[in-house]
């Protein structure tokens, strides 16, 4: 854990396939880690499929730059840096967001050209040590491609989004594996667990999964159909503040954090070799 940027956690956010709920997540996840009083910053990196700003509701007519343009120039990562805090109504933390470019010609750029790593590097410790910040959360493309791998190379722990079909599972098998040559940490969410699966047969399969592929299962997160009607538009957390799930959210955070301030006191890179784990 030495080696973050600025001192802040990198988070890479990933799934082997689309639809896993991933954006939703990280969204959610990084709203709730700023509401705890964390400084988090969160940057879409799906460069092929963005989609971050829809749920943070940012449009056009606010976005200056954009990631792509800071990692293809000299253009600096603040001029990119979108402070949502004050609309989002966040008192104790902050929330600051890096949208990617959504325009045809924009993706195309960058599928095309690229990056390489040591420009993405470079812009991720000016962003982490200009915000001082405690948490800096990576949104990639699902599967696996040179975005993918450059945002694990980069980062401090793989957070892996998944659900509980067998595509899925065998996908994040490969994902796992990829991390481990990496030598990443990966912490595991299980997400849109079906509604006929109980909370105790949910824990009983994160267990199990958490033993076939010797990580940490952070959590198992329920199907909830406010999220899916809303159609990936505003944030759930914010909008849904006493809703269950809601709940889950804040504990998944609290989780993570621990686990993570645990690691770095100990002085410890806990990583695929350690104790399995199911939390919540």
């Amino acid at each position: 854990m030495d080696g973050r940027p600025g001192l802040a956690t990198i988070l890479a956010v990933q799934s082997f396939k689309g639809g896993t709920g991933k954006s939703t997540v990280c969204a959610n996840l990084a709203v709730t880690l700023a509401r705890l009083g964390k400084r988090v910053a969160v940057i879409d990196l799906d460069l092929e499929g963005p989609g971050l700003h829809v749920i943070f509701g940012v449009s056009d007519g606010e976005i200056k730059a954009t990631i792509n343009d800071v990692l293809h120039g000299p253009i600096p990562i603040r001029d990119a840096v979108l402070d949502l805090t004050p609309r989002l109504g966040i008192e104790s933390g902050c929330l600051l967001f890096c949208p990617a470019g959504h325009r045809l010609e924009e993706i195309l750029k960058m599928v095309d050209t690229g990056f390489n790593l040591s420009r993405f590097k470079a812009v991720l410790y000016t962003l982490a040590t200009e915000f001082h910040l405690d948490y800096l959360l990576i949104d990639s493309h699902p599967g696996i491609e040179k975005y993918t791998i450059l945002s694990m190379a980069v980062c401090d722990v793989v957070v892996l989004l998944s659900r509980v079909d067998h595509q899925d599972m065998f996908g994040s098998g490969v994902m796992n594996e990829v991390a481990s040559q990496l030598r990443k940490p990966v912490v595991l969410i299980l997400n849109m667990i079906p509604s006929s699966v109980g909370e105790k047969e949910s824990k009983k399969i994160g267990q199990k999964i958490a033993s076939l592929f010797n990580l940490q299962v952070l959590t198992a997160l329920p199907f909830n159909s406010d999220v899916f009607e809303n159609l990936s538009r505003g944030v759930f957390v914010l909008e849904h503040q006493k809703d269950p799930l809601t709940r889950r959210f804040t504990e998944l955070a609290e989780n993570m954090i621990g686990i993570i301030e645990q690691a770095v006191e100990g002085g410890e890179n806990f990583d695929n070799k350690s104790t399995p784990q199911s939390v919540g």
